[in-house]
């Protein structure tokens, strides 16, 4: 079909100037779908016989005009457009109600969707279905955008494709849903005291975690709903974190975005402390769930009597590690051979039955296991290399390898 005769077409029922030119909106670049709209029924009206006036017509009169079935001046008449119902006029109206609502919160940046009618979805599909959707554009995405231009001038921030906020209108009841975007707040911390899990625990055994102790004053600034902590691997309950473990913290629902992290990286609790703050993403999120860093730990290891030549033999513990889940942990993850690499190891003598190890090895591998033996689920182990039970009675992750945190 060419496109006078589809302009032609579609120009048989009252159609505005933003819903004609939109169903050519990917020709005349440098338009707007109402400019291309007027220009189109502009030169549709230049191409009817003149049989069809009764006398002269400015052509101006044609912009937001239908002439229905090309019948008379006199019967030439403003009418609703019959695909979107006239809401391109009222962008307006529905941008102040955006403006209201959009008073309860802080942000820098929005989107604005749209969420159509079934009646309206249902009209445009029938036009396409009458003259083809070959150049066209959806209603819901020219509304979107149409409709984000005039929200931008009223709230006074800028309208983004990744925004602190999203603001989605139903039409054409015109109920406007907020949708808050979370913020995302990198940093690293260290645990210096034993006892506390990383994240909330189901149970009540644990008052808190470095999770609640670390949110409370973002959740004060930001009157945020919930919080979320993404961390870099965790150490166990009854172990310090004495290197530096990279997290973002997540606050979901924040009502105010304005944070001073400086002055509020000296407000967290005490047993945590934390550096390196600054605002980050989604993005950054996956990233550290997905890093596999080498980490060091040092354990304090009670045995039944050694000589500081036996510790020697415990060089034979650096190579390849295989385990099988541990029994400790075995009810809530999946039970499986793993094999990690011991990269290093360094051994000091405290007394006939203690002494101190230190290893540098990969993610994921279970030291307590390494020095026990889990009844033989970990090989080999100190327990195995020494001939005697071995119990780590003191865990602390001392060093966080190869990290470079991505700005």
């Amino acid at each position: 079909m060419q496109i006078q005769e589809k302009a032609h077409r579609i120009l048989q029922q009252s159609v505005c100037d933003n819903c004609l030119g939109r169903q050519f909106a990917q020709l005349l670049s440098g338009l707007t779908n109402r400019e291309r709209g007027k220009l189109l029924r502009t030169l549709i009206a230049m191409s009817m016989d003149k049989e069809h006036y009764e006398g002269d017509i400015e052509l101006s009169n044609f912009h937001g005009f239908q002439f229905h079935k090309f019948e008379s001046k006199d019967k030439l008449e403003k009418k609703r457009c019959v695909i979107c119902e006239g809401m391109f006029d009222n962008l307006d109206k529905l941008a102040e109600k955006i403006a209201k609502v959009a008073k309860k919160y802080e942000f820098s940046t929005f989107l604005v969707g749209t969420k159509l009618s079934f009646e309206l979805i249902s009209r445009e599909e029938n036009l396409w279905e009458r003259v083809g959707i070959d150049y066209c554009e959806p209603l819901k995405a020219e509304l979107n955008r149409e409709l984000g231009k005039v929200v931008e001038k009223k709230v006074k921030a800028r309208y983004h494709s990744r925004p602190d906020i999203n603001f989605v209108i139903s039409l054409p009841e015109g109920t406007v849903d907020v949708q808050i975007n979370p913020i995302f707040i990198y940093g690293e911390y260290q645990k210096l005291v034993r006892g506390i899990p990383q994240t909330r625990w189901p149970s009540k055994k644990y008052k808190t975690s470095i999770e609640e102790i670390m949110a409370v004053p973002f959740m004060k600034v930001t009157r945020g709903a919930s919080h979320k902590l993404h961390g870099l691997g965790r150490e166990d309950i009854d172990a310090r974190c004495l290197g530096w473990r990279p997290f973002v913290l997540e606050i979901l629902e924040p009502r105010s975005r304005t944070l001073n992290l400086k002055s509020l990286s000296k407000k967290i609790g005490k047993g945590i402390r934390v550096r390196n703050l600054r605002l980050s993403n989604i993005e950054e999120v996956r990233r550290i769930k997905e890093e596999r860093a080498d980490k060091t730990y040092r354990a304090l290891v009670l045995c039944e009597g050694i000589s500081r030549k036996d510790l020697q033999k415990l060089r034979a513990l650096v190579g390849e590690i295989k385990q099988k889940t541990p029994e400790r942990v075995v009810h809530r993850r999946a039970d499986k051979f793993r094999h990690r690499k011991l990269k290093s190891l360094k051994t000091k003598y405290v007394s006939s039955k203690k002494f101190t190890i230190e290893v540098r090895c990969e993610a994921g591998l279970y030291v307590k296991e390494l020095v026990s033996g889990d009844n033989g689920r970990t090989t080999p182990s100190a327990s195995s290399i020494l001939q005697q039970p071995c119990i780590c009675k003191e865990l602390d992750v001392t060093a966080i390898h190869n990290l470079k945190a991505k700005k």
